[in-house]
């Protein structure tokens, strides 16, 4: 019985031991992209920061805001799981990879009024920052698809759905980040947001709610990168050197 104590005791002893080595080789921690840039912020690297978390998962902060005027913008530009490959590498995989965000989220309220000869969409976003272009495609069919900067339209139903002898038509709704005069976009450009079979003759006017496509959501960064890990303090990515805050 002694014997089989101090087995027991050696063992957990060793577990601990692997544990504690493999955190402290574990790439885990936050790394600082150091930059003496004022506008940082307006650099094709407007990052400050790296987090990786112990548990797996990441945070990618943007620069500080060092000038004015001040810049809108999010604080984390991406976010996902982390894992180890080898000695020398990690990978991100941002959480668009794995899970459906919210800012994919709608509310369709159909309802029938005002003119039947045309199909009524209003489309509302959380704010009036939404740089996209609205395409609604029609039974599969390009020729008869809507492309728009406008939130309100009245498609005339002769022109872009079945006879009306049809009454369900299948709608397509997605849109298309505006990169116009951007430099360098990191975020995604196209947004998938439903594809529906819809009674246009008992519904005619559609109201399309986004309650959480706001900035943050439409200019998220979506990786599946790896990242070289040059040493316990120090990763290479994105061509800089990024250093691990010792505290």
């Amino acid at each position: 019985m002694r014997i089989l104590t101090i087995i027991l005791i050696l063992f957990l002893v060793g577990c601990n031991s692997i544990k504690n080595i493999e955190l402290q080789n574990s790439p885990a921690g936050t790394y600082i992209l150091r930059s003496d840039k004022l506008y940082q912020a307006l650099s094709d690297n407007n990052y400050s920061q790296l987090e990786l978390n112990p548990d797996g998962t990441f945070k990618l902060f943007k620069a500080e805001i060092t000038f004015s005027p001040v810049v809108e913008q999010c604080e984390i530009a991406s976010k996902g799981k982390w894992t180890v490959l080898s000695n020398d590498l990690l990978e991100l995989n941002s959480e668009d990879k794995y899970l459906k965000q919210k800012g994919f989220e709608y509310d369709l309220k159909k309802e029938n009024k005002f003119s039947q000869d045309s199909l009524y969409i209003q489309v509302n976003f959380p704010s009036d920052y939404h740089p996209v272009r609205l395409n609604f495609h029609f039974n599969n069919n390009n020729s008869k698809s809507v492309k728009t900067n406008k939130t309100f339209m009245a498609i005339p139903k002769s022109m872009h759905l079945w006879d009306r002898k049809i009454t369900a038509n299948l709608i397509r709704f997605s849109m298309d980040a505006d990169v116009s005069g951007t430099a360098l976009y990191r975020g995604r450009i196209l947004f998938s947001i439903f594809e529906e079979y819809i009674d246009t003759e008992k519904y005619n006017c559609l109201t399309i709610t986004l309650p959480y496509f706001d900035r943050c959501f439409l200019e998220f960064e979506p990786y599946q990168e790896l990242i070289y890990i040059k040493d316990k303090n120090k990763l290479q990515w994105k061509g800089q050197v990024w250093e691990r805050e010792i505290k």
